[in-house]
This record gives structure tokens, sequence and C-alpha cells, in this order.
């Protein structure tokens, strides 16, 4: 059951270079909006130009109301809310924050996916074995874990999604 907070920030995921457009429009209907940008040079023919790019290409984070979800999924451009688990996925105060001094700073800033990889410790975060610990044996967009259950000295090799597995050790200083 997704349960909209006003103070909590959300990921909307927009069409593929859209993030802009969508951006202005939310602005437009007097949605709280956070378009996070970084300074990259793109080479032309003829010149080479730094621009504002996406520091996330496809993603926007919103603030909003329960009464307007409906109007912002009907903005042109924008795809879905990003969910979890059947939660939509939120972004503390303090993460936008941080982002936001971020995009202040010249340092050149890369965006990396956290991947999954074999021998990774993880906890199960939604469905039956919500709350277990597991290691990853094998990654294919999906997951084997190997679920030990330390007090019979067996473990238990079951596939599931990565929506459903967070890492065990998240990086320090991002919540």
């Amino acid at each position: 059951m997704n349960v909209i907070s006003a103070d909590k920030w959300y990921v909307i995921q927009t069409r593929s270079r859209f993030e802009k457009k969508c951006f202005e429009m939310l602005l437009l209907q007097g949605i709280n909006v956070f378009y996070p940008t970084k300074k990259q040079q793109r080479q032309w023919s003829d010149r080479v130009k730094e621009i504002d790019a996406p520091m996330f290409p496809g993603y926007l984070f919103v603030k909003f109301e329960e009464k307007e979800r409906y109007n912002i999924l009907n903005i042109n451009g924008v795809v879905r809310f990003l969910s979890f688990g059947g939660e939509y996925a939120s972004v503390s105060e303090r993460q936008i924050e941080a982002i936001g001094k971020l995009e202040k700073t010249d340092n050149q800033i890369e965006v990396i996916d956290l991947e999954l990889f074999e021998g990774q410790d993880v906890l199960i975060s939604s469905g039956l074995f919500k709350g277990h610990e597991g290691k990853i044996v094998h990654h294919n967009g999906k997951g084997k874990i190997l679920l030990a259950i330390q007090s019979i000295g067996k473990g238990v090799l079951l596939e599931i999604g990565r929506t459903k597995i967070e890492q065990k050790h998240q990086l320090s200083g991002i919540n």
C-alpha cells in the first residue's frame, strides 16, 4: 500500500531525455520538484561546450500531496513513480540536501549504479523471507541467494528478484 507523505521526496521516472521538460511542467503545476544536474563537456564537430546534464538520467525527485499524484502521472514524459516491493521509492531530505551540495561543486561527478556481486552479504527486504540475511552466490539481474540456517548447518538456495534484496552494509555517509 502506497501512503504518500508530504514531507518525503519521491522518485519519478521520465522518458529518455525528458527530464528538463518534465521538470518545467511540474514547476508550472506548482509541484515541489528537484532536478539535479552536473556540468559536462560535450563535443560537437566545431566546438566543445559545457552543459548542464542530468545527474540521474531519467529521474526527478518530487514532494507532493496525494491529491497531486494523478496530475504528476499525466505530465507528458512522466513514466511512473519508482517503486520497490510495492512501495514508492523515497529519498530523505538529508540526501536531497547532499545531492544539492554536489550539484554546486566544481568537481567532476560520476554517478554509478550500485551493483550486486557474487559473495555479497544482503538482507531480504520483502516477501516470505523478509528480514533474513543471505549471501549472493549467483547474479544475473535476479540473484540466487544462499540463505543460511545456522542452527542446523544447512543453507537454502533460492532465486529472488533484485527489488527484494538490499545491500547489508550501506556505504557510510549516504543515509
